[in-house]
């Protein structure tokens, strides 16, 4: 009753006294109120109630960067490095290494060429029209380092006697033929100055000049003289001897026109003497004449008979449709000097007779044409001259003949080539003919004189490795030259060739009137292979 008595009297006191009670209640809740309100405000952004009203971003301290530390102005590349910044843009360049060694397979057996070449060719342009160009080459042959004098060149044969008549008591022992020794030579193959206009180039220097279309023919090639210092084994860039000469080409459309004028005079240039490859040799006496040049400062009276002495070629050329057509006018120095004689006989009963010779070479007019057509399966080439002013040499027992040991005759050479691809090999043969017109019988040569050619080439691995095989035949004197060879290219710039050199014919022996060509060389059968390298 106690507690029940309280509990009326609690709930019946005045209702002024309940704002007093609840007062701090209700401040508590609306504080806590205002303070969710305002966390929810703070992350919403003044631009997402009003749009047009943008905060300012605050601004980023921008750090201030050192200033670059003066450095010294570069000097200018010198004189040298800009000569050497041109040559290198404008100079393109390349060549090879190679090393050409030879067995003969024939008593006295032995290695007889161990040839070790370099050639560098170049090209250098000038100016947009202007170009120099050069090709160097030198070779150093090692055979007479491993073998000796005689096995590198031995006698032909018994009846083949030594080159001179050589005294033994100042007779080298190990050279007793006096046999002449060229292990090196070096050389600028070319060097000329190109000017390439729109329709006109002019090409001035020492060069190789090359007409004619049936390969090795010397038809209408007859611009360089030949060096024969391998005989004619050499490849065909090394056998032709560079003349200093001065060439235009004109090209009008379908026609072109070539003129050349060499005041530079060279002869066919033949092998060391007594070598192995020796036939012909230039006679005691021998007279060259002189270049255009030669005597230009000493002698100002020879000036003009140089001049003349020049020699000049002009060649016309038409293309059709599928075909080629040249004609050519060549005046010239027979390259092969004729060898006049004069006989004086013996002053005393049973005397020696003696023959003094005086060596000299002849002014010669060439008119020659070249033909090229092509057809469905091969191609014909084909070239005739007329050679006028020729000296055939005549034999010594015919003197009434002639006084002067030489003949002069007309005569004309053509030659005929056929290219063709046959059950997948390149075959390319060839006929050559020479017709001496108003023959005599003391001339040493023959009336017509015939050579044929054959060329097989065959690939077995395209580019990779080939064959191929050459074969000439002389027929008047039954004389066969052949040369298989097979090529193989280990990379790009690496090639190995292996092959033989086989001659076939009479050695005879050597004398004036016996002129076996490839037959005099029956003992130099040979194994020859080649590395070269290109760059």
């Amino acid at each position: 009753m106690l507690f029940a008595s309280y509990r009326i009297k609690m709930s019946r006191r005045p209702s002024r006294g309940r704002p007093q009670r609840f007062f701090f209640a209700r401040l508590a809740i609306t504080l806590l109120f205002l303070l969710h309100a305002g966390f929810a405000w703070a992350q919403i952004d003044v631009e997402d109630i009003f749009p047009s009203i943008v905060t300012p971003e605050p601004k980023k301290e921008v750090k201030k960067e050192a200033p670059p530390k003066e450095e010294a102005p570069k000097p200018p590349p010198s004189v040298l490095d800009r000569l050497m910044n041109r040559i290198s843009r404008d100079l393109t360049w390349g060549g090879y290494l190679r090393n050409e060694t030879a067995f003969r397979i024939v008593d006295p057996t032995g290695f007889d060429k161990v040839l070790n070449i370099i050639q560098l060719e170049g090209r250098y342009r000038l100016a947009p029209r202007f170009s120099l160009s050069g090709r160097f080459w030198a070779f150093y042959d090692a055979a007479y380092d491993v073998e000796s004098i005689s096995t590198v060149s031995p006698r032909k044969g018994p009846a083949v006697p030594c080159p001179d008549v050589v005294n033994p008591n100042t007779a080298n022992p190990d050279n007793i033929c006096d046999i002449e020794i060229v292990d090196h030579r070096t050389k600028f193959k070319e060097l000329y100055l190109d000017v390439n206009l729109e329709n006109f180039d002019l090409r001035i220097g020492r060069q190789i000049v090359r007409w004619g279309v049936v390969e090795g023919s010397r038809v209408t090639d007859e611009i360089n003289p030949l060096d024969f210092y391998e005989l004619i084994l050499r490849d065909i860039d090394d056998r032709y001897i560079p003349l200093f000469m001065v060439k235009g080409n004109l090209y009008l459309g379908a026609n072109s026109f070539e003129a050349i004028w060499i005041p530079e005079v060279q002869g066919h240039r033949p092998a060391p003497r007594g070598s192995e490859w020796q036939q012909f040799q230039l006679l005691p006496g021998h007279v060259k004449p002189k270049h255009a040049f030669q005597d230009i400062f000493s002698d100002s009276d020879q000036f003009k008979e140089n001049i003349d002495n020049g020699e000049y070629a002009l060649k016309y050329t038409r293309v059709f449709t599928g075909q080629e057509l040249s004609f050519s006018y060549f005046y010239t120095w027979d390259d092969f000097p004729s060898s006049f004689r004069s006989i004086q006989e013996a002053s005393i009963f049973g005397g020696e007779v003696t023959v003094n010779f005086q060596p000299r070479h002849n002014r010669l007019t060439i008119l020659g044409t070249t033909f090229s057509k092509t057809f469905p399966s091969f191609v014909l080439n084909a070239e005739a001259v007329y050679v006028d002013g020729k000296f055939f040499g005549t034999r010594l027992q015919d003197r009434p003949v002639s006084e002067r040991g030489e003949i002069q005759r007309d005569f004309v050479k053509g030659a005929i080539g056929f290219d063709a691809y046959v059950l997948g090999v390149d075959v390319s043969p060839a006929l050559i003919l020479q017709y001496i017109i108003g023959y005599e019988k003391p001339i040493i040569q023959d009336v017509v004189d015939i050579v044929s050619a054959l060329f097989l080439r065959k690939e077995f691995v395209h580019n990779v490795w080939s064959g191929n095989l050459l074969l000439l035949w002389f027929q008047n004197d039954n004389n066969w030259l052949i040369r298989p060879r097979t090529n193989y290219n280990v990379t790009d710039r690496v090639r190995l060739s292996f092959g033989l050199d086989l001659f076939e014919g009479k050695i005879g022996t050597g004398q004036p009137g016996e002129f076996n060509f490839i037959g005099f060389f029956d003992n130099n059968d040979r194994l020859f292979w080649d590395i070269t390298y290109s760059f």
